[in-house]
């Protein structure tokens, strides 16, 4: 890999990672504040809601984007035609679920759903509005864009959304929050890049990029829509407030999980796509990077499930203490999450979008099956859970076949790969748990272990010099270094 290439991958990981990071804190402060002043109710409503925004919203994003980023040689005319088919699905999507409302309200008993859903699923209209402004930032590795519009459209959302749950919206303040970080988002991104679609529309072009893309469009759907299954069937059979704890167990590992994704996603794809002609040289990339993102996600993922009942009762209060076990749960699927995605983008990017959707069906048959085993066999929300977290571990084992086969990727490599960070988190893990045996105020003992875990982290990983440790360390100070000698002036020298 040319020098100026990874420089611009290294800026980019950087620079999405700011904004998922970055965005991703402020949301979690944002959300702290408000689940501190409002019930589990209000989020038991809000978690019904997206589950049909969330599904809906698979049309409108996903398969022809990637499929944009994906194509070398895509032009303005793709761009837009691309555009306006995404803006006119969201519209009929909207029009769906602005009909079927009542319906849906009265499927789940919830008097307050029909009006919160027609006004929620406005935001299909403006995802839709920047999905292709995206792609092209995406494209161009130019994430300080990205990074720039959702911080900003997260602050002014949700400085909205404490207001709003302060002065008692309820639910309102949620979904005011969730709408409009969407339309803020639209506005800053469209006056920070200055591509506007053009009055033209190719069916032929659409036709190729949609040959590619509706099998990436399947399988999100089949991943998305088996996510959301397990938050439908707790939040329907289960009338009281499980669906607010599933759901709240799950949203900070997802946080986490995602975040990372979301780098993998944006930034990995362009990369690996510029190199899809050598397997060799993208089976190493993909070992590269999974070594690097278990080194930071199975800690986190490890600490977070051993302070779990104490960091929800010191952040979110003891009303919502019994989002704990969710949350341990939730932390195993996330921990794996990331890496599988790694290895999905190296699938797509060599334009095995076939391939991608034969697993995900496979994976997808086994959850069903899964989870409807566990509905009648155990009938608790716990046991869903449960389901959902020995999908997640055979996905992986079934992405792990896929890169065997494809890349030549063995066995012994993958788990060899993941085997140290995961060690070191298990040590770190039980140190933090022997912290919380010692009598201290919540915060100070939250505090403490946490502190603990990272020093012994960090600690095990520079004194036994973990190769991952030290390849992530070499890129970043490599990439600051090249940087501070090119922001540096010239000097020229005055003969004495």
């Amino acid at each position: 890999m040319d020098h100026s290439f990874r420089n611009r991958t290294i800026s980019g990981v950087i620079w999405k990672a700011m904004e998922s990071g970055g965005n991703q804190l402020v949301r979690f402060v944002i959300s702290v504040v408000i689940a501190r002043i409002l019930d589990p109710a209000n989020y038991k409503t809000l978690a019904l809601l997206l589950i049909f925004i969330n599904i809906a919203d698979v049309f409108v994003k996903r398969g022809f984007s990637t499929a944009l980023i994906q194509r070398k040689d895509a032009d303005d005319v793709d761009f837009s035609s691309v555009f306006w088919a995404g803006l006119a699905i969201a519209c009929v999507l909207y029009l769906i679920l602005f009909l079927t409302a009542p319906w849906i309200a009265t499927f789940f008993e919830q008097s307050d759903f029909s009006k919160a859903l027609r006004v929620l699923s406005i935001i299909l209209i403006t995802g839709a509005a920047n999905s292709v402004q995206s792609a092209i930032i995406t494209r161009k590795l130019e994430f300080r864009k990205l990074c720039m519009a959702t911080l900003g459209a997260t602050l002014v959302s949700g400085a909205l959304g404490i207001y709003l749950a302060y002065t008692g919206a309820g639910v309102w303040a949620l979904v005011v929050q969730q709408l409009l970080g969407s339309a803020a988002t639209v506005v800053l991104l469209w006056l920070l890049d200055r591509w506007k679609p053009a009055f033209v529309f190719s069916w032929e072009r659409l036709g190729v990029l949609f040959g590619y893309g509706w099998k990436l469009l399947v399988s999100s759907l089949m991943d998305t829509g088996y996510s959301e299954l397990s938050s439908l069937v707790v939040g329907k059979r289960y009338i009281d407030d499980s669906i607010a704890f599933y759901t709240t167990g799950r949203r900070y590992p997802e946080m986490i999980g995602t975040n990372l994704t979301n780098v993998a996603l944006s930034v990995l794809f362009p990369a690996y796509s510029a190199h899809q002609d050598s397997t060799a040289r993208v089976r190493e990339m993909v070992r590269k990077t999974n070594r690097s993102t278990a080194l930071m996600v199975f800690p986190m993922m490890a600490g977070m499930a051993a302070v779990a009942t104490l960091l929800l009762r010191v952040l979110l209060t003891e009303k919502w203490v019994p989002a704990a076990p969710y949350l341990q749960i939730m932390c195993v699927i996330y921990a794996l999450y990331p890496i599988e995605a790694t290895d999905l983008q190296a699938i797509n990017a060599l334009g095995r979008s076939d391939l991608y959707l034969k697993t995900e069906i496979i994976k997808k048959v086994f959850g069903i099956v899964l989870l409807i085993a566990s509905v009648f066999l155990f009938s608790t929300p716990l046991a869903i859970a449960g389901a959902v977290t020995i999908t997640a571990v055979f996905s992986m084992f079934v992405t792990m076949v896929v890169m065997k086969r494809l890349f030549a990727y063995r066995y012994r490599d993958q788990l060899w790969d993941l085997t140290p960070p995961l060690l070191l988190s298990a040590v770190m893990a039980a140190a933090v748990l022997a912290v919380s045996l010692a009598p201290m105020p919540d915060l100070l003992s939250l505090i403490a272990q946490i502190a603990c875990g990272i020093a012994v982290y960090l600690g095990l990983a520079v004194l036994l010099k973990l190769q991952s440790f030290d390849y992530l360390w070499r890129s970043v100070k490599e990439y600051l270094n090249k940087n501070k000698i090119k922001t540096e002036p010239e000097t020229t020298e005055r003969p004495d």
